[in-house]
């Protein structure tokens, strides 16, 4: 089975169409691309999903092989963090993830630079991957992400108390809100399900739709309010939200709430969940958009 193409880059089954080797082609073009813009310098990171560290290893030699100055991002990384790596590192990026999709797919997503997709049909990529690999560095950059996402939330939810769900299917988000909220002070309570990465997603497809929701509706069903609460998709670009006796808040109504909290600063939404904050990053946010409505849901 071959890799398909997507808005940012391919997608295939693991271990048929999405193979070690193809990897190493897929990131083989992209360094070419990458040293064709005049770049030096590229940003590695993976999901939660079956080898995807073992593929990301691969394709960061690749890209150091070409001689480019090559980072590893540590651990399941969600796309935020990448997004914030690659404007930190002002380097192009090379994400291995394949978003709401089973368990059973992987994919990438490339980028030229921060908020810059590269479409597939503009990525030359030869029958063979060079054998050459090099070395790459460790990165490390989510305590200055969550730096980042607490200035960019502000205080507005200190004083707001409740009890606050967050499922992260087994994804790549995990951990992120609980230090957040530490950071910022807030006095909710917040219990996060699912928090460990899990390559098939505790059983579910990563994808915060209702039916891959039964814990997390049934727990908000006998909440009273104070209450909320939030599911992340496994690449932890996008947001669901539910409200105590377990209504799903609609992306729209969502939206609208969200423009409440922010009292005229910009945000944009794809209508599936994702929101996008162009003066904190150039890449979706569900953390910040978690954050910022606790403003208005508690």
């Amino acid at each position: 089975m071959e890799l398909y193409p997507t808005q940012e880059g391919f997608l295939g089954e693991i271990a048929r169409g999405f193979t070690f080797a193809q990897v190493a082609r897929l990131a083989a073009g992209f360094g070419e691309r990458v040293r064709a813009e005049g770049l030096r310098r590229a940003v590695v990171a993976h999901d939660a999903r079956f080898l995807a560290k073992e593929m990301a290893e691969e394709a960061a030699g690749v890209l150091a092989g070409l001689g480019l100055e090559t980072h590893l991002l540590r651990g399941p990384t969600p796309l935020p963090l990448f997004g914030f790596a690659l404007e930190e590192r002002e380097a192009a990026g090379f994400y291995l993830t394949a978003g709401r999709r089973p368990a059973r797919y992987q994919g990438v997503r490339l980028r030229l630079g921060p908020g810059l997709p590269l479409a597939p049909q503009d990525l030359p990529l030869s029958e063979r991957a060079p054998e050459a690999r090099g070395s790459f560095q460790p990165l490390d950059l989510k305590k200055a992400y969550l730096e980042r996402l607490a200035q960019s939330a502000g205080e507005g939810a200190k004083e707001k108390k409740g009890v606050v769900y967050l499922d992260t299917l087994g994804g790549a988000g995990g951990g992120v809100m609980p230090q957040a909220c530490k950071l910022l002070g807030l006095q909710v309570e917040l219990r996060e399900l699912h928090p460990l990465p899990h390559p098939l997603f505790y059983g579910v497809d990563p994808d915060p739709r209702p039916e891959n929701l039964g814990t997390l509706l049934a727990l908000l069903r006998a909440q009273e309010p104070p209450a909320a609460g939030f599911a992340l998709d496994g690449d932890g670009d996008r947001l669901a939200v539910i409200l105590p006796g377990g209504e799903v808040l609609p992306p729209q109504e969502a939206l609208a709430r969200l423009q409440e909290a922010l009292g005229g600063l910009e945000v944009e939404a794809d209508g599936e969940g994702g929101y996008l904050f162009p003066w904190h990053l150039k890449e979706r946010d569900p953390f910040l958009a978690a954050l910022l409505l606790l403003k208005v849901l508690l």
